[in-house]
């Protein structure tokens, strides 16, 4: 039986929502983001939790209809280290992990990345659904060629060769296992090809996890974070905003902000697209990719 969530969610679909979501898919955007706006999606919104393990998102009528939204551009993924492999994750200001580089940190700014950037499951887009903002928190994004168009052509070619290496982010090392792949992945190129058209590329790059196995692979690393701080796009999410990031074509991170803990802080539902399901099929239980395969 369709819940009365999901079918007005689906009466929210309209032919030119449906138009800008499927170009999307297929081409992406100059800022690699899509971001639409669903106020009307918003009725009883829950106090913020004080941490991800309450799971309350998923039960509003937001989550039903980015659920909607994101079966119409792929198929949703989970991963067993990410919110026990759940479909939906509470983003909120946790206390504890205020001052960390994780989404449940707030003090101090979440640097650029590509989610999961050190695996080949990682998801193609990243959803975000506000129910709660903050005037305060900035979300950036930066599409690869805005990095490119500000590199000589010596460094856009040194971007394409194995260089770089990427740590695992150890909170996908579950119950002490080891990666199949190792804690460390590379050398590898910061820009790839992207399938079935080469003049269409896509990047890895994680701040916090990536380094130059030379000086000069290096300095560019450095050079990329610059001109992230320098171009990248800020978005405030406001009650009702879903936000699609493009993880084959631009990075994302966080501005820091100040919580209150008082139930009324930042609260975003956040889930995940793949374009492939299948590919990952022998990795997975059910939608969930196991975290030894990180």
């Amino acid at each position: 039986m369709i819940s009365v969530a999901t079918r007005r969610a689906k009466s929210l679909l309209t032919q030119t929502i449906k138009f800008t979501l499927s170009e999307f898919r297929k081409r992406g955007s100059s800022t690699g983001h899509l971001l639409l706006s669903f106020p009307q999606a918003i009725s009883h919104v829950p106090p913020t939790p004080l941490n991800n393990r309450m799971h309350v998102g998923a039960t509003t009528s937001l989550a039903s209809l980015q659920a909607t939204l994101n079966q119409f551009l792929g198929e949703m993924i989970g991963y067993e280290a990410e919110a026990e492999g759940r479909l939906f994750q509470d983003m909120v200001p946790n206390p504890d992990l205020a001052h960390t580089q994780t989404s449940l940190g707030s003090a101090v700014e979440l640097e650029l990345h590509v989610e999961q950037a050190f695996s080949k499951w990682r998801p193609d887009l990243v959803s975000l659904a506000c129910l709660r903002g903050d005037p305060v928190a900035q979300t950036y994004v930066f599409h690869v060629q805005q990095a490119l168009k500000h590199l000589t052509a010596a460094e856009r070619r040194l971007l394409l060769d194995p260089l770089w290496t990427l740590g695992v982010d150890l909170s996908f090392k579950l119950h002490g296992q080891s990666f199949l792949e190792g804690d460390v992945r590379g050398p590898l190129p910061v820009v790839h090809p992207l399938p079935d058209n080469d003049d269409d590329v896509g990047w890895v790059f994680d701040q916090d996890l990536m380094r130059g196995i030379t000086p000069d692979a290096e300095d560019l690393r450095l050079k990329l974070v610059d001109l992230y701080v320098k171009h990248r796009t800020a978005i405030v999410l406001q009650p009702g905003d879903v936000l699609w990031i493009d993880n084959r074509r631009a990075v994302h991170g966080r501005s820091h902000y100040i919580p209150r803990f008082d139930g009324t802080d930042r609260f975003l539902v956040r889930s995940f697209v793949t374009f492939d399901l299948e590919k990952s099929f022998a990795v997975r239980e059910g939608r969930m990719v196991k975290a030894v395969y990180s």
